[in-house]
């Protein structure tokens, strides 16, 4: 028996080569293993090729030394063995043989060996050759490495290179390019007949043109073509030419092609996002207003008319109370569906540099229908014979929307008011011919709305007064232009003042004084009701808490809201820290609403009223009988009182139907225990009635007009003399 076939030498304190020595003679393995351990290197033996081959696996050498006559597995076998296993391919095997005949070194060879050492060794030699073996080694793993690195770089980035043969007119390609095209990995080279067949019908004339002339002006060039996968599929592909010299000083052509298709890909969904609305996949303002350009410009050079129609939904905040948020999305996907059916072909406006291919309506939209936001869509056209073709469109579009809506089981109607400008009459820019259409769709609404106008000169009037008057809300709280004036609320009975209520006034100083019902649509229009009603109600809870620091009677405080106002979330804890603030006591602060607010969600309602009911806070129903007039309301929710409106209150002793109105009011307000308030009390005939009938209490001119806060700190005291004589047939005593 021989030795033990396998011996490992402990590894010195630098990390030195790994050498494993296979060989059968015991003498020549110490020998050679002594010389190499003397040289710094880290040894394994092994006496023969099975032993070996396994130690190839565990060892993991550097180099392998390896004898060609030896038992059980000579190194012919050994060394092809070594070979066929992973990562062991470009492992250096150094051969040891005593044979001088070319036929055992040619096996040699073709088996894997590297190179040969002819026995006897001369260990000196040896290990000089080993030296530069591993030197060599440490460099081909090195540069194979860099080759690894870079093929997984060119993988992610999905990048291939090729080298043009003038010669054999090919491309020579690497792994890469065949990815990248999607070729058979057996594809070595590419005809440029066979690389254009690959390359998307429509860009290949402007590929070949590019290409041709890059060489024939010897310079580089860069640009993007399609081509179509086997199974159909598009990718966009990236290509950089450029001509270089080779060794031999003669132009090759060498570029690089990198799939790019997920980058172009990501690249039109954010210009999706930038310019189509994210629910109906239709361009949105930035687009729209780009397209209206376009169009204007077009228009304009060649003397045609253009329309542009502003659609604005009837009422849609029901929906949205309704049917929810998700239900008013499904709704307006629906609209944008039947707006863009009722489009004619000769209606559409394209713009070139846009893909329109990812609108989740491509199969109905066209450019010229927008959804600018909201519920607000528009209608471009650019090519019109008439104004009333623009009419007509408008009448498409009324009709598409006026077929009932199947939204989650509801059937809901819709109708919308449809401003029209037409350009150049009624603006020559993008903006002004948009102010024009929106000055239009107000003047729709204010008709009545389900309709359609055309701009007019009256209305441009009313549109720059109405914006001149929205900038003049905007800076009217800054510059202290809002006032409160106050109207005293009468017990009839008594002939005392028991409240008053804040009226807003506004007096800027380009403008003078505007009237309430002037600025008050306009402030519930933009939003800015929200930011003056915070003020109304901090100004009136201060004025409350001022009069009775200054001894006079406890008076209640009435409160105008409005419906924004009120639907704002958390709005009981808003008020409540607003009356906190200024130190007021809750149960004399009366909050005003008008009916609308209460029917248009009223489980909602409910819960924020009895928030406002546990404040101690009253609530009374303004304007009443000019709107619901829902019995339902009245029995379910905690009210304080009614407010009977002036319109009924002055023809009272004049026409029979108003007075058979105020009289169920007081006497439905009567059986609910309800207070009655009569406004707009003007003349005694008036309050004689109201009187006979048991209304508890009025205001009006012919108590007292509003007033600032000083006026009515002088008046309180001389009531009731300052009031006027009751009327005798009343029943009651001065």
């Amino acid at each position: 028996m021989r030795a033990n076939p396998a011996v490992i030498i402990c590894e010195p304190d630098e990390k030195p080569a790994r050498i494993l020595i296979v060989e059968d003679d015991g003498v020549t393995r110490r020998v050679v293993r002594r010389a190499l351990q003397y040289a710094g290197y880290l040894v394994a033996e092994a006496a023969d090729g099975v032993a070996g081959l396994d130690l190839v696996q565990t060892f993991q050498p550097d180099i392998v030394l390896l004898d060609i006559c030896m038992p059980r597995m000579d190194g012919f076998e050994m060394c092809a063995a070594v070979r066929r296993l992973p990562r062991c391919d470009h492992i250096p095997v150094v051969m040891f043989t005593g044979l001088e005949d070319p036929h055992s070194i040619s096996r040699a060879f073709e088996a894997g060996a590297t190179t040969f050492v002819t026995k006897p060794i001369d260990t000196l030699n040896l290990t000089h050759r080993l030296r530069y073996i591993v030197r060599s080694k440490q460099l081909g793993d090195t540069l194979r490495e860099r080759e690894s690195q870079l093929a997984r770089a060119q993988r992610i980035a999905k990048l291939g290179y090729w080298t043009w043969d003038a010669t054999s007119r090919t491309a020579t390609l690497s792994n890469g390019i065949r990815e990248v095209f999607g070729l058979a990995h057996t594809c070595d080279a590419l005809s440029f007949a066979a690389f254009l067949r690959l390359v998307h019908p429509d860009d290949r004339l402007a590929v070949k043109n590019t290409i041709k002339c890059g060489i024939e002006a010897g310079r580089p060039v860069s640009f993007e073509y399609r081509i179509i996968g086997d199974d159909g599929s598009r990718r966009v592909i990236f290509q950089d030419n450029e001509i270089v010299d080779d060794e031999r000083g003669e132009a090759r052509l060498i570029g690089i092609c990198q799939d790019v298709t997920e980058r172009r890909d990501a690249e039109n969904r954010i210009q999706h996002l930038a310019y189509f609305d994210v629910l109906t996949g239709l361009p949105n303002r930035a687009l729209f207003k780009d397209l209206l350009e376009r169009t204007l410009a077009e228009a304009s050079r060649h003397g045609r008319l253009a329309a542009l129609l502003l659609l604005d939904i009837d009422h849609f905040k029901r929906i949205n109370d309704t049917l929810g948020y998700e239900g008013g999305d499904r709704m307006l996907l629906e609209i944008a569906e039947r707006l863009a059916a009722s489009l004619r072909a000769g209606d559409l406006v394209c713009r070139d540099d846009v893909d329109l291919s990812g609108c989740s309506l491509s199969e109905f939209v066209s450019p010229s229908l927008s959804r600018p936001g909201g519920d607000e869509f528009v209608i471009l056209l650019n090519d019109i014979r008439r104004p009333e073709d623009a009419a007509k469109a408008a009448q498409r579009a009324a009709a598409a929307l006026n077929a009932v809506f199947g939204i989650d089981g509801h059937e809901v109607s819709i109708t919308a008011s449809i401003g029209i400008s037409v350009y150049p009459v009624d603006g020559k820019t993008p903006d002004h011919l948009l102010r024009s259409a929106e000055a239009a769709m107000y003047d729709a609404k204010e008709q009545g709305r389900n309709s359609y106008k055309f701009f007019t000169t009256t209305l441009n009037e009313r549109a720059r007064k109405r914006f001149t008057l929205e900038n003049a809300l905007r800076r009217a709280i800054d510059r202290d232009e809002f006032k409160l004036v106050y109207q005293p609320q009468i017990d009839l009975a008594a002939r005392r003042v028991t409240g008053v209520e804040a009226l807003l006034r506004l007096q800027t100083a380009e403008l003078g004084f505007v009237s309430p019902a002037d600025f008050i649509p306009v402030a519930e229009e933009t939003g800015l009701i929200l930011p003056i009603g915070d003020w109304v109600l901090n100004e009136a809870a201060r004025q409350a808490v001022a009069w009775q620091a200054a001894g006079l009677p406890k008076l209640r405080m009435a409160i105008n809201v409005s419906p924004a106002q009120f639907r704002q979330r958390g709005f009981a804890s808003h008020i409540a820290a607003i009356l906190d603030r200024a130190g007021v006591d809750k149960r004399q602060v009366e909050l005003e609403l008008t009916e609308s607010v209460l029917i248009d969600n009223t489980s909602a309602c409910a819960e924020t009223l009895n928030e406002l009911a546990e404040l101690g806070v009253m609530i009374a129903i303004d304007d009443f009988g000019t709107g619901y007039s829902s019995l339902n309301y009245l029995r379910r929710f905690p009210l304080s009182a009614l407010k009977i409106d002036r319109s009924f209150v002055s023809d009272i002793c004049d026409d029979a139907d108003d007075a058979a109105i105020v009289k169920a009011v007081i006497a439905l307000a009567h059986n609910l225990r309800l207070r009655v308030v009569a406004e707009g009390v003007e003349t005694m005939a008036q309050l004689a009635f109201l009187l006979s009938r048991g209304c508890e209490e009025a205001q009006g001119f012919l108590f007292s007009r509003p007033v600032d806060p000083n006026a009515l700190a002088e008046w309180l005291p001389k009531v009731p003399i300052a009031l006027p004589r009751w009327p005798q047939r009343a029943g009651i005593e001065d």
